[in-house]
């Protein structure tokens, strides 16, 4: 038996940018701290839950065997198309072990909503990407509070399986990146811990296993911040050591080896 870990990314994500060349990682060199094998699943990055978690389970299948014991790192949305795995794929199921989302909507994102509402700043925001990928954001309606109330109904939690939670604070960033000010600012959450896009409150579910806060915006979750690309080599070193910092502690509570 085998540990498995699979690392699923959120909205507009990726597994490898380069593959077989250059890989760069959405989860900014987190698949190195693991002994065990690391698996990045590609799935659309702008598609429906449904169809990003089928993708996901098909990856998981092809590259695991029944007998492995599967730990999912998900980010954002990428936790939301797990839960639908654990839930509603039968076939794959059996395979997991845990399910750690971070920053993942649970409840939902008022900047969703806000989009869906087309408020005017979103508006002029979206004419930016051309009309049929406008269209085809399915992802964009799967990740409003009305669809994951109802999503939360249809997918309760698999006993057998772990489930471990991680909310973002951009408060306590040292470097929150612009674009996420606008965003809670769009999404009307002044006020309540968030990470820019998504709340502490979504991102928490009860009756799930609660991790400490990151001081980190939506991007930081994942290791992408001013900080780790900062030209400043002690700046972005140090960084990047807290990133990493946060998933070792992450992979100590899992109990799994790390490099």
């Amino acid at each position: 038996m085998s540990e498995v870990i699979v690392l699923a990314h959120g909205l507009f994500g990726f597994g490898d940018l380069v593959p077989g060349f250059q890989p760069v990682n959405y989860f900014n060199k987190v698949a190195g701290l693991f002994t065990t094998q690391v698996i990045a699943p590609q799935v659309d990055p702008i598609g429906a839950i449904e169809v990003r978690g089928n993708a996901l389970a098909d990856e998981i299948l092809q590259e695991t065997n029944p007998k492995d014991r599967v730990h999912i790192i998900g980010h954002s949305m990428g936790g939301l198309d797990a839960r639908h795995v654990i839930t509603h794929r039968g076939d794959v199921s059996p395979r997991i072990a845990t399910l750690v989302t971070i920053g993942t909507p649970h409840a939902g994102s008022k900047v969703a909503d806000a989009v869906l509402d087309r408020a005017p700043v979103v508006e002029a925001l979206l004419g930016l990407f051309p009309e049929k990928l406008r269209d085809q954001m399915d992802a964009i309606k799967n990740l409003t509070t009305a669809f994951c109330k109802d999503f939360n109904k249809r997918t309760p939690d698999v006993r057998g399986v772990r489930y471990i939670n991680v909310a973002g604070d951009a408060s306590r960033a040292e470097s929150e990146l612009p674009f996420f000010k606008l965003a809670a600012r769009i999404g009307g959450m002044a006020g309540k811990t968030n990470d820019g896009v998504v709340t502490r409150e979504s991102a928490l579910r009860d009756n799930n296993e609660h991790l400490d806060d990151w001081p980190v915006d939506h991007l930081g979750e994942i290791g992408w911040s001013l900080g780790t690309v900062a030209i400043d080599r002690r700046r972005r070193e140090s960084a990047l050591k807290k990133h990493l910092d946060r998933y070792k502690a992450m992979i100590g509570v899992l109990k799994l080896g790390s490099a």
